[in-house]
This record gives structure tokens, sequence and C-alpha cells, in this order.
């Protein structure tokens, strides 16, 4: 049924615009401003633009800021969250040389420094700011304390330990980020228990949560075919 309805609106749209490729590319618009609004299946294509436009902005305000600390974790927490890893970690550095028991900055800077090889000093900021704020991102440290124990090949009991408490905060992002943590490790079966878990707790998330995890859930369908 979906397929007769693409093939009628894009020969509507064709006959309309009296060329095949601008047609085919109406589509492909339409269909990504509806999934904006209401699915959620496709990435969100416009968070790295605003996510650079705010860094850019940030980096001129940094010349006047007062507060140069909170200018830096800023810049630094977006730069990890868009994957920039070295200098996001370059930028939290700083912010954490004069800003002391943020728990903020703790936990980016751990992030940061794992997934930069710095395992030992990444494992301690994320404990420090568990330390400082249990709940810190909801439960997110425990995903990158998972990754940091299975690259130190530690006991399996310390891992499940913090899978427990991935499954206190569970949401389908939470487990399919464990399960691409699992993946890369080569721990196939956890890997796919985890994605397994997604959709779980998809089918079980609010049908207004669910526009924000339907990403997730198609991914972890995808991944769980390789």
């Amino acid at each position: 049924m979906f397929t007769i309805k693409f093939i009628f609106i894009y020969f509507l749209l064709r006959v309309f615009f009296d060329n095949p490729f601008v047609a085919l590319v109406a589509i492909v618009i339409a269909y990504a401003i509806i999934d904006r609004w209401y699915i959620g299946a496709l990435p969100d294509f416009v968070k790295p633009l605003s996510r650079w436009k705010r860094i850019m902005k940030l980096k001129r305000d940094l010349k006047f800021s007062p507060s140069p600390g909170h200018t830096l974790y800023e810049i630094g927490a977006l730069q990890v969250e868009g994957g920039y890893m070295q200098e996001g970690l370059k930028n939290l550095e700083k912010a954490h040389n004069l800003i002391q028991e943020y728990p903020d900055i703790e936990y980016y800077l751990g992030v940061a420094r794992i997934r930069t090889g710095a395992l030992e000093s990444g494992k301690e900021a994320l404990e420090n700011a568990l330390k400082l704020n249990p709940k810190i991102q909801y439960g997110f440290p425990y995903i990158y304390l998972i990754e940091y124990s299975l690259k130190r090949k530690e006991p399996q009991e310390q891992i499940d330990a913090y899978l427990e408490k991935i499954v206190e905060y569970g949401n389908p992002r939470m487990y399919y980020e464990v399960g691409v943590v699992f993946q890369q490790a080569g721990s196939s079966e956890k890997a796919r228990e985890m994605f397994q878990k997604v959709q779980v707790s998809f089918r079980e998330s609010p049908s207004f949560l669910r526009k924000q995890q339907r990403y997730y859930s198609i991914m972890a369908k995808v991944r769980n075919i390789w």
C-alpha cells in the first residue's frame, strides 16, 4: 500500500514539475519534514548545524566572558556530544582547572577521556561525577563505565553491576548505546540482548515519547541484523 501511494504521488509531482528529479527531491523533503514533526525515524539533520552555531557563538563570547570556565565547559560538552573528542577534551580540561567539583564537567571529561584512550583517568572522572550527583545524566555514566570494564577485561560481575544501574534508568537510547558498546567490543550475544531490550522498552514507552525514541528502535533492528 505504501509503495502504491509513493508511486502515485511521485507521478503526480512528476507531471506537476515536469521533471522526475525535482519530483523525487520534493518527496524526500516532504517526508523529512513529516518525519521530523510526527514520526522520528530519521536522525535530526538540523541538530549538528545548531550545535556548530552554538559552539561558534560561545567561542566568540569566550573572549569577553567573566567566567570562562563555564563557557569552556559548554563548548567542550557540545564537542563531545558531536563526537569531536580530542577538541572537547582540551576545552574540558581547561574548564576543569578553573572549576572544581562540578558534576557535569566530570561527566563529559570522563566520556572524552575514555573515548580517547585515557581509561583510568576517564573512569576516575565518571566516578567523581556520580559521587557529586548520583543521578547525573540519568545513568549514562554507566554506559562508559561498561566500556571501560570491557576494555580492561574486568570480571563479568562488575559489568553486571553496571548493567543493573542501566536497567534502573533504562530507555531505548540507553539500551541502544550499551548495545553498540558491546558490539564494538565483540560481545555479539550481549549486544543482541541489549538491542532486544530497546524494542521492549520502546513498546512500553508512553506514546508521547515514541517519536523521540523511534530512531533508536530502528537502528537497534538494523544493528541486530549484523
